[in-house]
């Protein structure tokens, strides 16, 4: 399977710095681009950690849960609740009408770019992340190429946005615990049927066929190739709706290695 530019990146990355400082770089997070972290090390010993981040990029995301009529802070989010998330979670809820009634469609943010880049800064902090490495190209990198820069820097080479989205997945196979319900739903349907599991799927078997394939407001069913016998779906459902931090990287592209040998007395 080809490896995506991101992966090509991270990896031509940890070349060119182990190429260019007298130590040793190691890429973390495998195939994961959401934990692209370079180590540092000396003598074995952890000196600093960096981020790997190519061209435009996610920067984090907060995941969000409705309740009684407003946002709140879900922990399926990957990183922990801090100041400047409820700072966001508030200005989401000053404005709860527009943002809760959308289905699939993205909607920009307009919040201040000091409470993004704070919070950017705050997400590293916590990860122990001090540096980040950047760059429009993802092969053949050369040092006008690359930005390599403090964290604490990232709002002077970088442009920041936030987009409140809500992912749609699409319809599902029937999960164990809705069978009750859908068998609740089926009943005022037809009473003659039968449900069988096979390799993780629900069957549905039926005296007659169906006339509709919609089995209440929640279920449907799909035909096999066996007559008046159907695969039983959970319809599309929406997760949780999140707030996405988007990186764009400037032109103003600086390297600067001698900060970096100088403070890790490479």
């Amino acid at each position: 399977m080809a490896l995506q530019k991101w992966e090509i990146f991270q990896d031509e990355a940890t070349d060119f710095l182990n190429n260019y400082f007298n130590a040793d770089f190691a890429m973390e997070g495998g195939f994961d681009s959401t934990t692209s972290h370079i180590t540092v090390r000396k003598s074995n010993h952890l000196i600093t950690t960096i981020e790997a981040k190519f061209g435009p990029t996610q920067a984090g995301q907060i995941v969000l849960e409705p309740l009684d009529g407003k946002f709140v802070f879900c922990d399926k989010s990957k990183n922990y609740s801090n100041s400047y998330t409820q700072e966001i979670i508030k200005y989401l809820n000053s404005n709860y009408s527009l943002f809760a009634g959308t289905n699939t469609a993205s909607i920009h943010v307009n919040i201040s770019d000091s409470i993004l880049f704070n919070w950017v800064k705050t997400i590293y902090k916590d990860k122990d992340v001090e540096w980040i490495i950047s760059s429009n190209k993802f092969n053949k990198l050369t040092l006008k190429d690359l930005l390599l820069i403090p964290i604490n820097e990232i709002e002077n080479h970088f442009d920041i946005s936030l987009v409140f989205r809500r992912k749609k997945t699409g319809d599902t196979q029937i999960p164990g615990k809705d069978i009750i319900d859908f068998k609740d739903q089926l009943d005022l349907i037809t009473k003659d049927y039968k449900i069988k599991k096979t390799d993780n799927k629900y069957l549905l078997t039926t005296n007659s066929r169906l006339s509709d394939f919609n089995i209440g407001t929640k279920y449907l069913v799909s035909m096999t190739n066996v007559d008046c016998q159907y695969y039983i779906k959970k319809k599309d459902i929406y997760t949780n709706p999140n707030v996405m931090f988007q990186l764009n990287l400037k032109d103003n592209v600086e390297f600067k290695g001698a900060l970096f040998k100088e403070i890790h007395k490479l």
